[in-house]
């Protein structure tokens, strides 16, 4: 009999949302294969907003190390974006969180309690997570640059 309480990973939803990141960051940042880094604004409830940058860590045949850093001037102490940096395998088109804030090398499962007080969860809310952030720049970014007309 199994326990009903032990968390049972989504592989099939978890690949979808890893999928569908890559496909956001693609929309973000196209001439990721040419470029270094990518920078635009977002509109928060704030009138300052939010500065975004996707910066290239490395880059390998088929897999590219990225960072997405996102602040403001108002970041406080107890409040601001987290840190993340993704691993982008471009041969099967997928994008996942490898590194929140300190933390790196999610397991798709954990026990409860754990040391690191992890979800049962934690990848594929990460995961989540960044398809959030990625869909809330596509629809509130902005450029920080004029844009000129030829």
């Amino acid at each position: 009999m199994t326990n009903p309480y032990i968390y049972v990973p989504d592989l099939v939803a978890d690949m979808a949302e890893c999928d569908a990141n890559y496909i956001r960051l693609r929309k973000l940042f196209p001439d990721m294969d040419a470029q270094e880094s990518r920078q635009f604004g977002i509109h928060t409830k704030t009138r300052e907003g939010a500065k975004v940058v996707i910066r290239i860590e490395e880059r390998c045949p088929f897999t590219t190390m990225v960072s997405v850093d996102v602040s403001s001037e108002e970041d406080q102490p107890l409040i601001r974006w987290p840190y993340l940096e993704l691993r982008v395998y471009h041969d099967v088109r997928s994008a996942e969180v490898a590194r929140f804030e300190r933390h790196r090398n999610f397991r798709y499962r954990y026990s409860t309690p754990n040391e690191n007080m992890f979800q049962p969860d934690e990848k594929s809310q990460i995961n989540k997570y960044l398809g959030e952030l990625l869909n809330y720049c596509i629809e509130h970014g902005y450029s920080l640059q004029p844009v000129e007309f030829s």
